[in-house]
């Protein structure tokens, strides 16, 4: 007999990381929207791409960002508005833990992976849904 449930087949038991998501509004004035995300989960690795040219380092991240299937108590806040609504789109950068603020062009552009540890920078981000709910966000990278 088949089963039909209502929530989705993923166990989110392994997202129960903290996450700062900064999405930068390009345009002539600088706005950098900062979120601490509770309840994510976070995986980046190095791997050893080698082609013709070559070997070099790569690094790659898994991002996952539940909505709240379950009942679990996921979360994001941006300090400035207060509620639970964020930006992720290529070029954001993502920081494991609580990071720090970014308030001007300057110290964005000085905010890169090579000088921080924990940050990457989002390539792709991927909705995923279940039974037309999101079920939870997906970035690499």
């Amino acid at each position: 007999m088949l089963r039909i449930s209502h929530f989705p087949p993923v166990d989110y038991s392994l997202c129960n990381q903290i996450v700062t998501l900064y999405h930068v509004n390009r345009g002539e004035t600088f706005a950098c929207t900062k979120t601490i995300f509770h309840g994510a989960y976070f995986d980046a690795k190095k791997v050893e791409s080698v082609n013709k040219t070559g070997s070099r380092e790569v690094n790659n991240f898994l991002l996952v960002l539940p909505s709240g299937w379950g009942g679990r108590p996921v979360w994001a806040a941006t300090p400035a508005k207060g509620h639970p609504t964020f930006f992720l789109t290529p070029g954001d950068k993502v920081f494991l833990g609580k990071g720090p603020d970014i308030p001007d062009r300057e110290t964005w552009s000085r905010f890169i992976p090579v000088t921080e540890p924990g940050l990457v920078v989002v390539k792709d981000v991927d909705i995923k849904y279940w039974h037309g709910t999101v079920c939870h966000i997906e970035a690499g990278g």
